[in-house]
């Protein structure tokens, strides 16, 4: 319920998000940005599965990587 003595935070409906791709091999990626979850997804790729980083590209990413809502601090 809003009242008069809300805080602009607490009226405030922008939402932070940030973008989530999980790997087959069970990792779960996550980055603030596409090019955040790009650059994480290319270090996962060459550190984890060499023979597989030329095979993809950040359209790849981008389309794998969920879109999600930050989750709210309570505090």
């Amino acid at each position: 319920m809003s009242g008069d003595g809300d805080t602009p935070e607490q009226r405030s409906t922008q939402r932070e998000y940030h973008h989530v791709l999980n790997c087959p091999c069970g990792t779960r990626l996550t980055g603030d940005s596409e090019d955040a979850i790009v650059d994480v997804a290319f270090a996962h790729l060459r550190a984890e599965h060499p023979a597989m980083a030329e095979e993809y590209e950040r359209e790849h990413v981008l389309f794998m990587a969920l879109r999600l809502p930050k989750p709210v601090d309570p505090g």
